[in-house]
């Protein structure tokens, strides 16, 4: 039996009519979802091609949120079009993140420093190693890539990130990078880049505040830790 069309559900049961009449915190993550993807396929209702796509994204949306186009499409009933919805979709989630939570001008916690960082990290498959410069009240002047990597790492040459600070006018930084694999634990080689990098960036009146390692929407402080 062919599963029923969103026009043969119940208007209760559809997602945009319930969505107008109970609001966003009424639905779930595959009723939200198949609002974006409108239609369903032969074998799937709108509703249950979302579900069907959550569970191959391991049910979360942070999970879905590392997922290229070229994987979506690789997931039964969704081409290149849908696809390309689901990330404009998720980025625009990203970008609303970053602007709601970006009203502290000043970096004073590990949480105002994952408010800006985190959009730019969360996400990535391989490694980055960013630098957040801020000036003498700690207000952000801009966030730069230093390098990128592979799954378990990526170089970092100190001599760059204090060539850049210098150059940038910054009186101090926050140092972030992600783990793909989801572990917030430092590693020993995290520990000594950190150190090196705090030493060496004082010895130019330059203070490094933090350094955060973002895993999906989670984050380490070696500050919070007490490591820095």
């Amino acid at each position: 039996m062919k599963p029923l069309t969103i026009k043969q559900m119940n208007k209760t049961d559809r997602p945009r009519e319930k969505l107008a009449a109970l609001g966003t915190s009424a639905m779930t993550d595959a009723e939200l979802l198949a609002i974006l993807l409108r239609t369903g396929n032969r074998d799937l209702s709108a509703i249950g091609l979302a579900q069907h796509v959550l569970s191959s994204c391991g049910s979360t949306l942070a999970a879905m949120g590392r997922k290229s186009i070229e994987e979506l499409t690789r997931i039964k009933g969704i081409g290149p079009a849908k696809a390309l919805e689901i990330v404009a979709a998720l980025e625009l989630g990203k970008r609303r993140f970053a602007e709601d939570n970006q009203k502290t001008e000043a970096i004073r916690s590990s949480k105002d420093a994952f408010y800006y960082l985190g959009p730019k990290l969360m996400d990535l498959k391989t490694e980055e190693f960013w630098v957040m410069l801020c000036n003498r009240a700690n207000i952000p002047m801009e966030m730069v890539r230093i390098s990128s990597g592979g799954i378990h790492g990526t170089v970092v040459d100190i001599k760059v990130v204090l060539r850049i600070a210098l150059e940038k006018g910054a009186c101090s930084m926050i140092l972030a990078h992600n783990h793909p694999s989801g572990g917030l634990i430092p590693s020993e080689e995290d520990k000594k880049l950190t150190q090196r990098l705090s030493e060496s960036a004082r010895m130019m009146d330059i203070k490094v505040l933090d350094h955060l390692i973002i895993a999906g929407n989670k984050f380490f402080s070696f500050m919070d830790e007490g490591l820095l």
